[in-house]
């Protein structure tokens, strides 16, 4: 914790506020449908709307699987720009529910699917697979997961009928807001390692273990590849 705690509190805390979203959107997801379209809409309606909705997100993940691995976007814009784009709908769909008309609360909803898949649904599984050594990689994803369970848990609780969140418009401001703060963490505590060779990481944890971590002068400690907590941190050492 004490090297890598930042790092770890980040992916724990942006898959948990994820999966808050993206399960309290599943698992209520004809809930969330009805909110836009009306009471008065019938079931083959919104089991079309349903199916259209996860051929977006499908899209979605191709999307993120040709945009993860090139420099210029990599997995921690990726992520970054998920979260920001995903919570602006959610909070679109809850500020406008009744005052737009349904097909363009529809199509912001579709967006959201997009972008939450094209984004955070990606890469809170993969970003805690390369931004710790080899040697307790499997730890701090293990805990990452474990920390996304939890969130999606807690969005069985927090949107079921007679939970806290159970309202039309609470259930999109509750997403947004989980999504806009899981942008924030990103931001502040998880660095982009996509063009870092990561063999990198295990020869700073390596020096580390030996006690010889301020002999290391190698890219695992540029800028680019430190997070903005940590790059903080360097700079008072």
């Amino acid at each position: 914790l004490q090297h890598y705690g930042y790092r770890l509190f980040g992916t724990c805390s942006t898959w948990l506020l994820w999966d808050v979203a993206f399960y309290g959107n599943k698992l209520f997801q004809s809930t969330f449908l009805l909110a836009l379209t009306g009471e008065e809409t019938n079931l083959f309606e919104v089991t079309a709307a349903a199916a259209l909705n996860a051929f977006i997100a499908l899209l979605g993940y191709f999307a993120a699987a040709f945009l993860v691995d090139k420099p210029y976007i990599g997995r921690l814009r990726l992520q970054t720009i998920g979260f920001l784009f995903t919570g602006t709908l959610f909070c679109i769909c809850a500020l406008f529910q009744n005052r737009l008309s349904s097909t363009f609360l529809i199509l912001a909803y579709l967006g959201s699917s997009f972008f939450g898949q094209c984004g955070p649904n990606c890469t809170t599984f993969l970003l805690p697979a390369e931004i710790f050594p080899t040697q307790v990689r499997s730890l701090c994803h293990g805990l990452s997961a474990s920390a996304g369970k939890l969130g999606a848990l807690l969005a069985a609780i927090l949107f079921a009928s007679n939970g806290p969140f159970s309202g039309e418009s609470s259930m999109f401001w509750m997403s947004g807001y989980c999504s806009f703060l899981a942008c924030a963490i990103t931001v502040f505590t998880i660095p982009d390692v996509t063009t870092l060779d990561l063999f990198e990481l295990d020869k700073k944890w390596r020096m580390i273990v030996d006690g010889k971590e301020e002999r290391y002068d190698g890219p695992a400690d540029d800028y680019r590849h430190l997070s903005f907590i940590e790059c903080g941190v360097a700079q008072h050492k």
